[in-house]
């Protein structure tokens, strides 16, 4: 997936800042075949999510080590082919919705990774509400970067924002979102 981002001017310019970190995350490449199914099982493949990369910027050298301060930006790069249509030529508005409700999900992933301090990264978060707004049709057989940031942490609950661009930049949709860290059962 890398070397597939890195071959579009555009991505590699933005995955070949310093400072960043790139990863594929959890829900593009299942831990097991009972979890993230939907996106790395059933979505992916050449005629739909062909490819997904996210990745980070750290503040410094220190950043990653440091529990107290949790990775607050995370940045999507998607992959989408033709098998993803709508309408013809457009991408279908469920997975513009998936799309920018993994990306935020990758938020809660990569601190829970990292071992970052705080209750909302303890355990695993869901969704509890999402409010999306479509500003401009989607394309298929394109990429798409989705950017999730942290709004505010309000105890178990996080408020998220994201936006959907295309490769020039033009702002496609965007969203907030609520989301709740489950308690691990016992």
């Amino acid at each position: 997936s890398v070397s597939h981002f890195l071959s579009i001017p555009w991505c590699a310019c933005l995955i070949q800042t310093p400072n960043t970190i790139p990863f594929i995350p959890q829900c593009f490449n299942p831990q097991s075949s009972s979890h993230d199914q939907l996106v790395g099982a059933t979505l992916a493949g050449p005629r739909g999510l062909q490819h997904m990369l996210c990745f980070f910027h750290t503040e410094d050298e220190a950043h990653l080590q440091d529990h107290e301060r949790p990775i607050m930006h995370v940045s999507s790069l998607f992959a989408l082919g033709q098998g993803l249509s709508g309408y013809e030529g457009v991408l279908h508005g469920g997975m513009m919705m998936t799309m920018v409700d993994e990306a935020m999900g990758v938020l809660h992933e990569i601190n829970l990774a990292l071992g970052k301090t705080g209750e909302i990264f303890a355990s695993a978060s869901v969704t509890a509400g999402l409010d999306i707004k479509f500003l401009k049709p989607g394309p298929i057989n394109e990429t798409v970067l989705v950017n999730a940031w942290v709004d505010s942490v309000d105890g178990r609950k996080t408020k998220i924002k994201c936006e959907v661009r295309n490769g020039n930049g033009v702002e496609l949709a965007r969203c907030s979102s609520t989301w709740v860290s489950v308690r691990p059962r016992m």
